[in-house]
C-alpha cells in the first residue's frame, strides 16, 4: 500500500515538472522578440532595399555579407550578440551640405533668428560668417557649446526637434528632419531585421543626434543609449564652475543644464576610442563618408577582429539630385585601396529622398546679417556702445600684396606655427597677404619710398578673417595651453591676455586695411633691429618704449614716419601695426578665408 502511494506521488511530481517545463518554454516563445535578435534566414533584400539600384555592386556585397554571417553553422557565422553595425550620421545617413547640415544650420538659426538675445555678439558674428566650405572642426563645436549654455537638457532636446521642422533652402519641400538618405535608412532596417544592433557614431553633439534619430525613419532601430556623439559639458545649476562633479550630488528635482563647456569632438581617433569605451568590442560593419570616419572603419576591419568585417564609404558624387561634388573615380579608388567598399550616390542610389523632395535651383542664397548691441539684449553694464557690426564674405575689393607691392617680403606668421598660439590659425589656408585696394595702393607708395632708402617691407600679417580672430579667442580661454609663453608673453599670465586687450573679439585686421610689418635692410639682408619681436605681448612693443637703444628707437620712428606720411595711423601698443586712416570699410568685418580661390576672379590685378 505504501509502495503504491509513493509511486503515485512520484508520477504526479514528474507530470508537474513536465508541465512546468512546457509552460516555461511557452513563455519564452511568447515573450521573445520576433523582429530582432532571432535566428532567421536573411529577409528578401530586394524588397527591403528597394531604393537601391538593381545593379548596385555595393548593395549586392552587403546582402552577400549578411547572408554569410547569419547562416547558422556557416564558416562566417556571427552570433546575434556580436552583430554590431556602426553608422556615421552626417553625410552617411543624412545630407551634410551647407544649408542642410543639421547642427550647423541649427546653430545659425538659434544665434541669428530664434534667440539672438541669448548669445553674445561674438557668437552671432561667427554664425553669420559660416559659408559653404566652412570647417566643422573642434573650434566651431566649442562655439556651438557656448551658444546653448544655460539650457536644460529637456529644453535643448526640444529645440533640436523644433528646429527639424524648419525647411532648408537647398531643397524643395524638405524639412531638416527629412534629410535622411532613403537607401541608407533601408540598410539600417535591413540589418536590424537580421539581428544586428545598430549604433550611430556622429560628430554631431550627442543629445542633438539622439533627437534627430528619434524623429527619423530609423527611430525604431536605434535606441538613445546606442548614440555616441560629440559631448558638451553638463552640470547642475549652481555648480557650473565646480572643477569636479564629485564636489556635488544630484538631488530630487534637480535639473541638468548645458554649461557652455566642451568635452570632446567625436571625429577621427575619437570615433574608435569611443566605440571601444562605450560598446566594448569591435563592430563587424561600419558605414562612413569621409576621412574623419576612417578611424572607426579601420577599427572595425582591423585584422584582430575575430569575425569577418566590412566597411562601406558613401561617395557624394551626385550633383543632379544632390549637391555632391566628389569625383567617383578618385574617391572610390582611394577607399578601395584602404579596404573599404565605396557606395556611389549617383549610381547605387535609385532614389535618394522621399517623393516630392527635389534639389533647389541654387544651393544657398547669400545672406547678410547685421548684428547690433541691442540685439544681444545683454545687461547694460556689458552692452557695447559701438554701432552695427557688418559681416561680409565679399573679397571683390581686395588685392594680393605679392602683386600690389611686389618688393615686399612675406612671412605670414599665422600660416606657420611660429606665433603666440603655436598652431596654424584658422582661415590662413595659404601663405598670402591681402588688403583692400586702397590700403594696398598706399602701402605700395610706402614701399617705393623706403626702397629708395635701401629698405624693403617685410609683411607679417594683413587681412585677417573673422574665423582667425575666433581661433585666438578660443585659445585665450584655454589657460592650460602655454606652449609659446616664453617667446611671446614671458612677463604675463595667459589669463590676463583677454582682459588686458591683447586678445580681442574684433580685430581691425578683419576690416582689410590693417597691416603688421617691419623693415628689411637690403644691404645686410636682415630685418632691421626694432628692439623687440613681432607679436610680443608687453610694454616692450609700445612704439615709444624707452628701454631700447637709440638706434632701435630710430628704426621704429623711421617706419612710423613713412607710414604716417602715406596715410596710415599707428597703434600705441604695437610698433609693427598700422591701419589706413581713411579705410574704406570702417564698420565691416570680412569672413572669407585666405587662399588664392578667394581672389580667383583676378581682383589682385586691380592694384597693379
Amino acid at each position: 500500500m505504501e509502495t503504491k502511494r509513493a509511486n503515485g506521488w512520484r508520477t504526479a511530481a514528474i507530470i508537474a515538472m513536465i508541465l512546468c517545463l512546457a509552460l516555461a518554454i511557452l513563455c519564452i516563445v511568447i515573450l521573445a522578440p520576433t523582429n530582432h535578435g532571432a535566428e532567421q534566414p536573411p529577409l528578401d533584400a530586394e524588397a527591403e532595399l528597394k531604393s537601391w539600384s538593381a545593379d548596385s555592386a555595393a548593395r549586392d556585397s552587403l546582402v552577400a555579407y549578411v547572408k554569410a554571417v547569419t547562416e547558422d553553422g556557416g564558416a562566417d557565422y556571427i552570433p546575434v550578440r556580436d552583430r554590431i553595425a556602426v553608422f556615421d550620421m552626417d553625410g552617411t545617413l543624412t545630407c551634410e551640405t551647407y544649408y542642410t547640415y543639421y547642427d550647423t544650420m541649427m546653430f545659425i538659426e538659434y544665434c541669428l533668428v530664434d534667440h539672438p538675445e541669448r548669445v553674445s555678439d561674438e557668437l552671432k558674428e561667427i554664425a553669420a560668417s559660416i559659408k559653404p566650405g566652412y570647417l566643422a572642426d573642434e573650434n566651431l563645436a566649442r562655439n556651438f557649446a557656448k551658444a546653448y549654455a544655460g539650457m536644460t537638457m529637456e529644453e535643448f532636446y526640444q529645440y533640436v526637434v523644433e528646429f527639424g521642422q524648419k525647411k532648408t533652402e537647398s531643397f524643395h519641400n524638405m524639412r531638416y528632419i527629412d534629410n535622411f538618405y532613403l537607401p541608407m535608412a533601408e540598410v539600417v532596417k535591413y540589418l536590424y531585421d537580421n539581428g544586428f544592433t545598430i549604433y550611430v557614431i556622429s560628430g554631431t553633439e550627442r543629445t542633438t543626434t539622439r533627437a534627430i534619430v528619434a524623429n527619423s525613419p530609423i527611430r525604431d532601430y536605434v535606441t538613445p543609449n546606442h548614440v555616441i556623439g560629440t559631448d558638451f559639458e553638463v552640470k547642475q545649476p549652481g555648480h557650473e564652475t565646480e572643477a569636479s562633479n564629485l564636489n556635488f550630488k544630484y538631488e530630487n528635482g534637480d535639473e541638468l543644464i548645458l554649461t557652455g563647456g566642451f568635452i570632446q569632438k567625436n571625429l577621427n581617433a575619437n570615433k574608435s576610442i569611443y566605440v571601444e569605451r562605450e560598446i566594448g568590442q569591435r563592430p563587424v560593419l561600419a558605414f562612413g563618408n569621409s576621412g574623419s570616419d576612417t578611424s572607426m572603419m579601420n577599427y572595425t576591419i582591423d585584422s584582430r577582429n575575430p569575425y569577418r568585417a566590412e566597411a562601406y564609404m558613401v561617395v557624394a558624387d551626385d550633383s543632379v539630385r544632390e549637391w555632391g561634388k566628389q569625383d567617383w573615380e578618385t574617391k572610390s579608388a582611394e577607399y578601395a585601396a584602404k579596404g573599404y567598399i565605396p557606395i556611389s550616390m549617383k549610381n547605387d542610389f535609385a532614389q535618394i529622398y522621399p517623393e516630392g523632395i527635389t534639389i533647389a535651383d541654387e544651393q544657398y542664397h547669400e545672406r547678410r546679417w547685421t548684428v547690433t548691441a541691442e540685439e544681444a539684449a545683454a545687461p547694460a553694464a556689458e552692452a557695447k556702445a559701438a554701432g552695427d557690426v557688418i559681416l561680409s564674405d565679399d573679397p571683390s575689393d581686395f588685392v594680393l600684396l605679392s602683386e600690389a607691392v611686389p618688393d615686399a617680403i612675406l612671412e605670414i606668421r599665422y600660416y606657420s606655427t611660429y606665433n603666440f598660439v603655436g598652431d596654424r590659425i584658422d582661415g590662413y589656408e595659404e601663405p598670402l597677404a591681402m588688403l583692400t585696394e586702397e590700403a594696398a595702393a598706399a602701402l605700395r607708395d610706402v614701399s617705393d619710398e623706403l626702397k629708395g632708402m635701401g629698405y624693403r617691407l617685410k609683411i607679417f600679417d594683413a587681412y585677417r578673417p573673422q574665423m582667425a580672430v575666433t581661433h585666438f579667442m578660443n585659445w585665450a580661454l584655454d589657460t592650460e595651453d602655454t606652449r609659446m609663453k616664453d617667446y611671446f608673453y614671458p612677463e604675463l599670465e595667459k589669463d590676463v591676455l583677454f582682459p588686458q586687450g591683447y586678445i580681442a573679439e574684433h580685430s581691425g585686421h578683419s576690416r582689410g586695411s590693417t597691416v603688421d610689418l617691419t623693415l628689411f635692410d637690403m644691404t645686410t639682408e636682415k630685418e632691421v633691429d626694432m628692439g623687440g619681436t613681432f607679436d610680443y605681448f608687453g610694454e616692450l612693443s609700445h612704439p615709444d618704449y624707452t628701454g631700447i637703444t637709440e638706434e632701435q628707437y630710430a628704426n621704429r620712428m623711421l617706419l612710423r614716419e613713412v607710414m604716417l606720411k602715406h596715410g596710415f595711423k599707428p597703434l600705441v601698443e604695437e610698433w609693427w601695426h598700422f591701419t589706413l586712416a581713411d579705410e574704406p570699410y570702417p564698420d565691416t568685418y570680412f569672413t572669407f578665408p585666405i587662399n588664392s580661390d578667394s581672389l580667383a576672379d583676378g581682383a589682385y590685378d586691380k592694384a597693379a
